[in-house]
């Protein structure tokens, strides 16, 4: 049986228009020397159909690095075979030169989201969970692949570190970041030597603890990303997904 998606409305398209063009500005100039009446002027729309569709730049920005997330997942699923090790190694760098081009929105995102009146979490979050999921995955499919449940839990642990990173990385001073590229190495290294410790009880029981503080609906959310995800696949639609969505 052939399924077809829904077909994308004027106003679907209208978003879509002012995004990009936004992106563009964004890239061409520098986020934080953007202003709204430029984005407008770059689309040839008003700055008030801007607003229809988006409370700001911020907003914008938070549209963008959700994308970032969807095809960081995807990319994650086509890694090599190898050692856990080494692959979450790739992933942390391939996330940090996808994000690079728009580092100072990311900055502004990042900032934005620690107020304590943030309308938004990045860490416990629909796309929060997709990562922690799709680092589950990562771990099942690697060589020392470890069970389910423990895998279900140091998903939730390896994307704590992935946002910690992101953190230490938009606040790097140091020419080029170079210093997260030594952190990075550190923990790469650390990473090698700590996982022959994994079958002690310990160490999966504090993983396990450390996962319900970081993401305590990580199992409730999963179950509702991996479902919309089976449903996607099986009607081929993707509107669970669609980061421009009112």
């Amino acid at each position: 049986m052939t399924t077809t998606s829904k077909p994308e409305s004027r106003s679907d398209r209208m978003r879509q228009h002012i995004y990009h063009r936004a992106i563009e500005c964004f890239s061409e100039s520098g986020y934080d020397a953007v202003s709204m009446r430029e984005i407008a002027a770059k689309a040839e729309v008003s700055v008030g159909l801007i607003y229809h569709y988006y409370t700001g730049k911020e907003d914008i920005a938070r549209c963008w690095y959700i994308e970032q997330v969807e095809a960081l997942a995807a990319a994650m699923a086509g890694l090599p075979a190898g050692q856990l090790a080494d692959r979450y190694r790739q992933v942390l760098e391939l996330n940090l030169r996808r994000l690079r081009p728009m580092r100072g929105a990311m900055l502004a995102l990042f900032a934005g989201a620690m107020r304590s009146d943030a309308a938004a979490s990045l860490m416990d979050s629909p796309s929060g969970h997709r990562l922690s999921s799709a680092y589950r995955q990562l771990i099942l499919d690697s060589d020392d692949a470890l069970r389910d449940t423990a895998a279900t839990d140091l998903g939730a642990v390896l994307y704590m570190f992935h946002m910690l990173l992101i953190v230490f990385w938009l606040y790097d001073r140091s020419r080029d970041q170079a210093t997260t590229e030594k952190l990075l190495a550190f923990w790469h290294e650390m990473f090698k030597l700590l996982r022959p410790m994994f079958f002690l009880p310990m160490v999966p029981q504090g993983i396990a603890k450390l996962a319900r503080i970081v993401m305590p609906d990580r199992q409730r959310i999963s179950d509702s990303v991996s479902a919309a995800a089976q449903d996607d696949a099986g009607n081929g639609q993707h509107e669970n997904l669609d980061v421009h969505g009112q």
